[in-house]
């Protein structure tokens, strides 16, 4: 308190690397925002997925080119009747016809060609549930080649090639097993030989274990 004016002194705003106290509230962090999903991103495997979208779009391009030549044919039809039905009106009906139908036509060429980039976008996002699980499992058969045989990453809710990679997984869930197996039984019976205090009967029987294990990997190779 100030003693000449009986108030109280204003207490001095903390200094930039000042500590913060006990009672003082901590700062709000703003939650981070997730990720944003891009297009890019849906092209884990760019030549199978664009592959698979060509497709898609050469079976869209002739079946739109199809029925835009049926409805084509069915238009310039049916202005023909119309034109004979009316005989006074001549020659300027059947043009003015032969207009609404190219019109009709450009409407439906225009429709068309704007549908097939969304049906691009499309493919991609489908196949994106394709690719994804072909490079999973890629990437588990070249881990197995190499040597490595961790389990295979789970796949997402929606992805396709879900049984495909159970039979995967339980293979190397399998190749897993029978190798701790074989791991087992040649350190029991490595230590067997080092140990000089074994007896006859127990080298016998790691040698033996040892020529069952080696029987077992040539019936392998050989099937």
């Amino acid at each position: 308190m100030d003693s000449a004016t009986g108030r109280p002194n204003p207490t001095p705003p903390p200094s930039p690397g000042a500590p913060q106290t006990a009672g003082a509230p901590d700062p709000v962090v703003p939650p981070a925002e997730p990720p944003r999903r891009r297009l890019r991103n849906y092209l884990l495997d760019g030549a199978l997925q664009l592959r698979l979208a060509s497709y898609l779009l050469a079976v869209a391009v002739a079946l739109s080119s199809g029925l835009g030549w049926l409805l084509w044919t069915a238009y310039r039809e049916t202005s023909r009747v119309v034109a004979l039905g009316d005989p006074l009106a001549g020659e300027s009906l059947a043009q003015a016809l032969a207009a609404e139908d190219r019109g009709r036509i450009g409407l439906v060429a225009v429709v068309l060609a704007a549908a097939l980039p969304c049906l691009l976008v499309a493919a991609v996002v489908v196949t994106h549930r394709i690719a994804g699980p072909a490079l999973v499992l890629s990437r588990a058969c070249r881990d197995v080649a190499a040597g490595r045989l961790a389990p295979i990453r789970p796949l997402r809710a929606r992805d396709l090639l879900v049984d495909l990679a159970d039979d995967v997984g339980a293979m190397i869930d399998s190749l897993r097993d029978r190798e701790a197996r074989e791991r087992d039984e040649l350190a029991r019976a490595a230590a067997c030989l080092r140990d000089p205090a074994a007896a006859p009967e127990a080298r016998a029987a790691a040698a033996a274990a040892l020529d069952a294990l080696a029987a077992e990997k040539d019936a392998r190779l050989e099937s």
